[in-house]
């Protein structure tokens, strides 16, 4: 039976602690670790939507898919305000 290098054991259990402080450490001031990533919500924003003509323009966006319009299905948005 092989015998166990504490040494070994002693570096690991060390690094596995530094990890997990390390990782615990980051404090946040909001609830949401994804706020930075998002806008806040306007309830004033106002869209223009239109479909998409096969082509989509510069500063359109889609965002839904109209299973009806077997000719122009997709759906754009932009917005204005």
């Amino acid at each position: 039976m092989k015998q166990l290098n504490w040494k070994s054991f002693a570096i690991g259990v060390l690094l596995t602690t530094t990890v997990m402080f390390g990782t615990g450490a980051a404090t946040s001031t909001t609830t949401d670790p994804f706020d930075d990533a998002v806008e806040k919500w306007d309830a004033k924003q106002k869209w223009e939507v239109k479909t998409s003509g096969r082509v989509i323009s510069e500063g359109w966006e889609p965002f839904a898919y109209d299973s009806n319009d077997k000719f122009d299905p997709f759906l754009l948005r932009r917005r204005i305000r």
